[in-house]
């Protein structure tokens, strides 16, 4: 058992070792432009992106241009990023400016089940709508001026796909107790959810040409295994993940999302961090009480610059 773990261990140690050419595309810089994950990102846009100290966590990478929607605002300049959605408006004064569209009123389902966690008025935030804001939710709102990039809550502490999660006019929280101190607030790609619900255009997701770039087809590969092989019941795992191109380089920044299936149907959706310069992840959580012998699969899938990849391993309860 311990030598399966110090052989993961060893094996990330030498693959962060390893020297690799950086991949992706060859750009002379543009005033106003900066070409992201496949996407630019230009003028207003780009200036609203990086309003914020971590556009990255707030925004997620864009994934789609600039095209026309019709709006709450009428038909505007609208751009897609993992987690939010950008209008372009002009005001009365025929001035433009950005703003945040308000997906999680678009895609709140209405109240579900009320999360068992007692409410302590001193550690709440309460709006004018009646909402309260609790605990870590609030220390990660009040850090990043949660009224204008995530608008009023709307919706009380509730539980939505086996996690506390909590509604706002612009965003959702989610509570993911396993993440390390200062992570285990995650913001839900609502972006990518409107997007795919109502606009549902693969044409608009394809990866754009940068402005004075040297174009080479990137093919992602990725491995998982996971740091125990055999593990007691109840224990904690780490999935390690690893994406490089066809010709070995690392691939960083890339989406990382992993399904456990588990007996009985069990099946539970995990979001890695993205890919790191080596083109590394990992992700910690909780391997379940099952009985012995029982083998859980998991299945990575790796999203980046419009392509995707898939891995998959496995782990057994030992005792």
């Amino acid at each position: 058992m311990r030598g399966v773990s110090r052989y993961a261990t060893a094996l990330i140690f030498l693959l962060c070792l390893t020297v690799f050419i950086s991949s992706g595309y060859a750009q002379a810089p543009t005033p106003g432009f900066e070409y992201i994950n496949g996407h630019g990102v230009r003028g207003a846009f780009l200036e609203q992106y990086h309003s914020v100290a971590d556009p990255l966590r707030l925004y997620g990478y864009p994934i789609t241009g600039e095209f026309q929607m019709l709006t709450e605002h009428g038909w505007v300049t609208v751009q897609y990023f993992q987690r939010a959605r950008f209008d372009l408006v002009t005001d009365p004064s025929g001035r433009e400016r950005i703003e945040i569209a308000n997906l999680g009123s678009l895609l709140y389902p209405g109240p579900g089940p009320l999360a068992p966690v007692p409410t302590d008025p001193l550690a709440c935030r309460r709006f004018e709508n009646g909402k309260a804001v609790c605990y870590a939710f609030r220390q990660f709102y009040e850090a990043n001026d949660g009224l204008t990039n995530f608008g009023l809550p709307i919706s009380d502490l509730e539980i939505a796909e086996r996690r506390y999660v909590q509604y706002f006019e612009r965003a959702r929280f989610e509570w993911w107790p396993e993440n390390p101190p200062g992570e285990r607030v995650v913001l839900t790609d609502l972006g990518k959810r409107h997007f795919d619900l109502v606009v549902r255009d693969p044409e608009l997701t394809r990866p754009e040409v940068p402005p004075n770039a040297i174009i080479a087809q990137i093919i992602p590969q990725a491995q998982a295994f996971v740091a125990q092989a055999l593990i007691p019941s109840g224990d904690q795992q780490t999935l390690y993940v690893i994406v490089r191109d066809q010709y070995g380089r690392p691939i960083s920044n890339a989406s990382v999302s992993v399904t456990l299936l588990g007996p009985e149907g069990l099946r539970l959706t995990y979001r890695a961090t993205e890919t790191n310069t080596d083109g590394i992840t990992h992700l910690s959580f909780f391997a379940g009480r099952f009985a012995p012998q029982t083998v859980i699969t998991l299945k990575v899938k790796v999203q980046v610059l419009g392509q995707e990849a898939e891995a998959q391993t496995w782990y057994r309860i030992w005792y």
